[in-house]
């Protein structure tokens, strides 16, 4: 375990195991990869080991969300991470649907937030998502990211463009005091 969340819940970090359990049906679930590029493409059993394998560079820190009964149902990460300019894009999957609303997507992402900012001594941490998502809208404000701008007609969803909202967060802006959440059961 890397962090824990609350009784229920915790992080750690993403390992091979992962693969033989539900985590590549999430990637076939058009409701779970609606708005990205997950369920576009069939992935194989390789590209999956060849993705968790992957992590051990320095481009990502990606960490398994689990629960205490229900193990492995979601992934929180740090992508394109830029030592030399400091930053990194956040991005989210919570692939088991029986936890979604629950408040556990925005527990572990305050952690891995915090995490890049004091750990990794990021500057800034920034995200994109569909104009048409509005739980990831609602999550980057919660953490506290400002909107900074628009990607107009960027993504095909759904057989139409979209355009895509972009956010960040400063490391002087990041405030712990916000990290005082608990789960809403």
């Amino acid at each position: 375990m890397i962090y824990r969340l609350s009784d229920e819940y915790y992080v750690r970090a993403l390992c091979e195991e992962d693969i033989e359990g539900p985590y590549r049906t999430w990637f076939e679930d058009q409701d779970v990869c609606r708005y990205n590029s997950h369920g576009k493409y069939a992935r194989t059993d390789a590209w999956f080991r060849r993705f968790v394998q992957s992590i051990d560079a320095a481009e990502m820190v990606v960490w398994a969300i689990c629960h205490e009964k229900d193990g492995h149902i979601g992934n929180v990460s740090l992508q394109a991470l830029s030592m030399i300019n400091r930053s990194a894009e956040f991005a989210i999957l919570l692939g088991d649907r029986r936890h979604w609303n629950r408040g556990v997507g925005l527990l572990a992402s305050r952690q891995l937030v915090e995490h890049g900012f004091r750990k990794l001594n990021l500057n800034r941490i920034y995200c994109g998502t569909a104009s048409t998502n509005q739980g990831m809208q609602k999550l980057a404000e919660s953490l506290d990211m400002q909107k900074e701008g628009l990607r107009r007609s960027h993504l095909y969803l759904e057989g139409k463009w979209v355009d895509v909202v972009e956010y960040g967060l400063l490391n002087t802006e990041f405030s712990l005091a916000s990290g005082d959440m608990t789960i809403d059961e």
